[in-house]
């Protein structure tokens, strides 16, 4: 994987990171997530296919995780706890995409909420 492919990458994440950012800071609540749904969506998929591809496998799975949230979301699942979970998530996966760390607890609540909401 060469150097140039790294910065393109980690810019592109980050930039997806910060829209969804911005996308949250309008938001109250978990009616205002689902109604942003479809648009967070679209930028978790992106980071979802892009960080494994750049080493940054505990991103990837995250972003994962909550892409298939989202999906659910969009489909009509109603969603309760979501927007703080969502938020912690987002931030946590902006300090992973700067250096090493863990995901696993984030990663594990993630998870936990997925399982609840299945289908």
């Amino acid at each position: 994987m060469s150097d140039e492919f790294l910065k393109v990458a980690t810019n592109e994440i980050n930039q997806e990171l910060s829209a969804i950012s911005q996308i949250l800071a309008s938001c109250q609540n978990d009616s205002d997530v689902s109604k942003n749904s479809g648009a967070i969506e679209a930028h978790m998929h992106k980071i979802k296919g892009l960080a494994p591809m750049m080493g940054k496998e505990n991103v990837g799975e995250l972003a994962k995780t909550l892409d298939i949230i989202l999906k659910k979301i969009i489909a009509g699942k109603n969603m309760s706890d979501f927007f703080e979970s969502l938020s912690l998530s987002v931030n946590e996966m902006k300090i992973a995409m700067e250096k090493p760390h863990d995901l696993g607890k984030i990663q594990k609540d993630i998870s936990d909420i997925a399982e609840k909401i299945s289908d």
